[in-house]
């Protein structure tokens, strides 16, 4: 049996996971990004306990998916843009400290990468890309069945490659990244910028939001057929085409694997994502896109933790 653990800047998760791929208990809660890394590694502690007590067998190794930059080779975080007190936190020796267990971690978009390969949309591939797009975006590469790290093993930051030159701000300190147009919090933006600045639209997406507006309120719209909806999806759909269309144009993966909670919208989101990254790709290529929904949904993170765990040997 594995822990598995999944940390974001919205929501944290863990989990009591199979080898296989089955999760049999489940804990989700909302982040407190006030009450930064102190308060998140004692939930994880809290929560990590509870499970290994009720778990049916031992428990023996813990996965980690991580919402920000992950130094694989010394197993520390880097940062999170998001939530504060991360910085060079080495969270294995904590749960191996106190919760008695073997742990291993990675961000969160190499182990949706590693996730979807293993269990999800992507089984069967050996060359495969995954985004994971919510609060931010993060990117996974897997090339040969093995994630790619590059040379100082931070390779797969496809949330931060520019597609808008003097574009918005992102977390990262550029401007005009993907994660600054295309998350979940930039759609959100967009649409609340957008019905502010022109009153006598976007009236489904006012109605949707029923509140503060967000990504799911601009495709809940988009559905309806709201024209305000509709130009901020195909606005987020031509950027996030660019991005798509580099990654394929450089690495020729078999498939492009969308997750996190912007992949929920479904279809509104998919059409025209395909159209538009089709516009920008080689004609080599084109006969070979292939961008499909994460599979493992919201267990992607936990079951990426899961196959994180099993393939560096901590659960043997």
């Amino acid at each position: 049996m594995i822990l598995a653990v999944d940390i974001g800047g919205t929501n944290f998760s863990l989990a009591l996971g199979t080898p296989d791929g089955r999760i049999l208990k489940r804990t989700t809660g909302s982040t407190d990004r006030s009450g930064g890394a102190a308060w998140m590694m004692e939930r994880v502690l809290e929560v990590g306990r509870r499970l290994i007590a009720s778990s049916p067998k031992v428990v023996s190794a813990c996965g980690i998916s991580f919402g920000g930059p992950v130094d694989f080779a010394s197993q520390r975080i880097v940062n999170s843009t998001h939530v504060a007190g991360w910085d060079n936190m080495a969270i294995p020796e904590t749960i191996q400290r106190d919760l008695g267990i073997p742990a291993v971690v990675d961000n969160d978009a190499n182990a949706g990468a590693l996730g979807e390969l293993t269990f999800g949309a992507g089984k069967g591939c050996r060359h495969l890309i995954y985004y994971n797009i919510g609060t931010g975006i993060g990117g996974g590469i897997i090339i040969d069945g093995e994630i790619y790290r590059g040379a100082n093993g931070n390779a797969g930051e496809l949330g931060h490659v520019p597609v808008l030159p003097d574009g918005p701000l992102c977390d990262c300190g550029n401007r005009g990244c993907l994660e600054a147009l295309c998350s979940g919090t930039a759609i959100g933006r967009r649409g609340k910028e957008a019905v502010r600045t022109q009153p006598g639209r976007g009236g489904g997406i006012r109605q949707a939001a029923g509140g503060p507006i967000t990504a799911k309120a601009v495709f809940d719209a988009a559905r309806t057929r709201d024209g305000l909806a509709l130009e901020l999806v195909d606005e987020t759909c031509r950027y996030l085409g660019m991005g798509v269309a580099a990654a394929m144009n450089a690495l020729a993966p078999e498939a492009i694997v969308i997750g996190g909670s912007v992949a929920k919208a479904g279809r509104v989101l998919f059409k025209p994502l395909r159209e538009q990254a089709d516009r920008f790709l080689m004609p080599v290529h084109r006969p070979h896109l292939r961008i499909l929904p994460a599979r493992l949904k919201g267990n992607s993170g936990l079951l990426g933790a899961v196959a994180l765990a099993a393939a560096s040997g901590a659960a043997d």
